[in-house]
């Protein structure tokens, strides 16, 4: 019974993590730290330590990190500024060199991300130098996409000469992402029958710890409804488990403790912050031994059990998150696309006879969020049902051609 109200605590956890992240945009890794932190948190009070110290200790860390993080404020205050624009002109030249897909696709990623960071900065539109020399790098890389193959589908569909527009408030994203047919609503609904499913499984095989089965199926499904992207993402799971187990299996010979301890412990997570985002596989070789250790407050004693427990629940959560995957809601990224072209189209009407100037600026700015969000969903769609999607594909294509022709031109009406 404590076991399935873990597993159902997780599950209400994860889910509400996961929405707020996908609705909020915020990308990779997703809600990864949230939920690595969920995993340690459920098991550490059935080790021996006090939820007290526990929260203590986090604090401390997290207090720590804070303020190393923000310590060179005073001195570089637009250090990450700097980076984000550096890291843009950057993928720009790289596409410039080489217009390949995978170099295009940075490329975009990089400017948006720019603009966006000096949107919060609030000089995107003061005529800061960075600014300035953003534009020129964002010119460049328009002028490369340029001569691209328009069918393809990318983020280069996200591209103009013009500045983005800031992106909504907080409030605004998560209630457009409370509805029945976005996409963040798919990803809840995978979530709320994968986790509980996964942890019942678990707790009925008698393993020891069924939040590793919980957390397996949710690092799968959190991060997006793509069901190709997420079969990767569970081959990368199992077999980076795998290794990662190998890795903790040699560890314990060495029978670890105090600085030492400490000092492998930093050395794996700076591998997983190095490959989380680049390579899921490679990031779980690290997770793995450290969720393994932080999970049993320092000691590596019965590495046998735990590795078998570790093994088992990493395959049902595997199995458990793919058959939810490709059978719950088969079909949400038709209605994914349909919705969010809809929304598109809702978004041009009204700017169409909008006659107040304050309106007409965040009727702008949605329908340039709405954009986005329709070129996820058809990407989606595009992985997942590629015949539906080259079916559905010119009308996508011709709304968001006048989309971006209304946000171009200097009245904004089509």
């Amino acid at each position: 019974m404590w076991s399935m109200a873990v597993v159902l605590t997780m599950t209400v956890v994860v889910a509400s993590c996961a929405f707020v992240v996908d609705a909020l945009r915020l990308g990779a890794p997703g809600a990864f730290l949230l939920l690595f932190t969920l995993e340690i948190a459920s098991v550490l009070p059935a080790a021996g330590a006090s939820v007290v110290s526990i929260v203590a200790w986090t604090a401390i860390g997290a207090g720590t990190a804070l303020i190393i993080a923000m310590s060179g404020v005073l001195a570089r205050p637009r250090t990450p500024e700097h980076m984000m624009v550096g890291a843009a002109i950057t993928a720009v030249d790289a596409m410039a060199a080489d217009n390949s897909p995978a170099h295009r696709r940075t490329a975009m990623h990089d400017l948006h991300a720019a603009w966006q960071c000096l949107h919060d900065a609030g000089i995107a539109d003061s005529g800061h130098p960075l600014a300035r020399t953003l534009y020129e790098a964002h010119v460049r890389c328009v002028a490369v996409v340029g001569g691209r193959d328009r069918g393809e589908a990318g983020p280069a569909d996200d591209l103009r000469p013009e500045v983005p527009l800031r992106r909504p408030s907080v409030r605004y994203r998560l209630s457009r992402a409370a509805h029945l047919r976005a996409r963040s609503t798919t990803i809840v609904v995978r979530l709320l029958v994968a986790c509980p499913v996964a942890g019942a499984i678990a707790v009925a095989l008698g393993v020891g710890r069924a939040d590793w089965a919980v957390i397996t199926a949710a690092m799968i499904l959190h991060q997006g409804p793509d069901r190709i992207l997420g079969t990767y993402r569970a081959a990368h799971r199992f077999v980076g488990t795998v290794l990662g187990l190998a890795l903790l299996s040699g560890l314990v010979f060495f029978e670890l403790q105090g600085a030492a301890l400490v000092v492998v412990l930093a050395l794996m997570m700076a591998g997983t912050e190095s490959f989380l985002v680049r390579n899921y596989g490679l990031a779980m070789v690290f997770i793995t031994p450290l969720a393994v250790i932080l999970g049993s407050l320092g000691t590596m004693a019965d590495l046998t059990t735990v590795a078998r427990d570790r093994f088992l629940e990493t395959i049902v959560g595997v199995a458990v998150a793919l058959v939810v995957m490709w059978c719950v809601l088969p079909r949400a990224h038709r209605r994914t696309l349909t919705f969010a072209d809809g929304r598109i189209r809702d978004a041009i009407s009204r700017i169409n006879h909008a006659t107040d100037g304050r309106e007409l600026s965040e009727l702008r700015r949605d329908l340039e969020f709405d954009l986005h969000a329709s070129t996820a969903a058809a990407i989606t769609a595009a992985h997942s049902d590629p015949a539906w999607a080259r079916d559905h594909w010119p009308e996508h294509r011709r709304l968001h051609e006048l989309g971006y022709r209304i946000l171009a031109s200097p009245d904004s009406k089509s």
